[in-house]
């Protein structure tokens, strides 16, 4: 049985021999949450490493940045949050809504089946909050120039620190990406342990 030809539209397509074709769906993967969540972080990095001298006007490109910062974190959050709860065996889901504090408690408490340090939960736990004050409209801000109610965003803020976003990106990505790999050792483990009691 032949395989099924995958779709494509002129927008999202295959251009052969160029090496820019991104595997998705079933030509790529399998991707989890952490793999989504690494994505945006490095597409925020991507992001805020070239907008000096590129001509590009820094308040508008300010709120695709924060918003795939905010997005990044909300993602890996969910992501320890469903690995770690297999790890416990515990019931443990994240909230589906975007908001980051709920999640996050949820996450920081499972986190302590992992090696982590005081300074790096404080530090996520600074960034969430931080997040949360400038927009608490679950992930709208930086989306949208107003709610849905017509109220316009960011009124009480002036400006946003391009660096200064991209100093917390690398720090809580850095996080973020020893944590999976504790995440990971700590699954296989489990997995191991479980065909051993099998």
């Amino acid at each position: 049985m032949t395989k099924p030809a995958f779709k494509q539209n002129d927008v999202f397509k295959h251009v052969d021999n160029d090496q820019l074709n991104a595997c998705v769906g079933n030509n790529g993967g399998p991707y989890d949450l952490y793999d989504y969540a690494k994505g945006y972080f490095d597409a925020t990095k991507i992001l805020l490493e070239n907008i000096g001298g590129s001509g590009v006007l820094i308040d508008l490109v300010v709120y695709p940045i924060c918003f795939d910062f905010r997005h990044a974190i909300e993602l890996y959050i969910k992501y320890v949050i469903t690995d770690l709860a297999k790890i416990k065996g515990t019931a443990h889901k994240f909230k589906t809504h975007h908001t980051l504090a709920k999640n996050w408690r949820a996450a920081k408490s499972l986190l302590k089946q992992i090696e982590t340090t005081e300074d790096d939960l404080a530090y996520f736990e600074k960034v969430i909050t931080c997040i949360d004050e400038v927009d608490p409209n679950n992930g709208q801000t930086f989306r949208f120039p107003e709610s849905i109610k017509g109220d316009k965003h960011l009124l009480e803020w002036s400006t946003i620190n391009l660096p200064t976003i991209k100093a917390h990106n690398d720090k809580i990505a850095g996080i973020a990406h020893t944590w999976h790999h504790r995440i990971e050792a700590a699954l296989e483990h489990s997995r191991i342990s479980a065909q051993d009691n099998a």
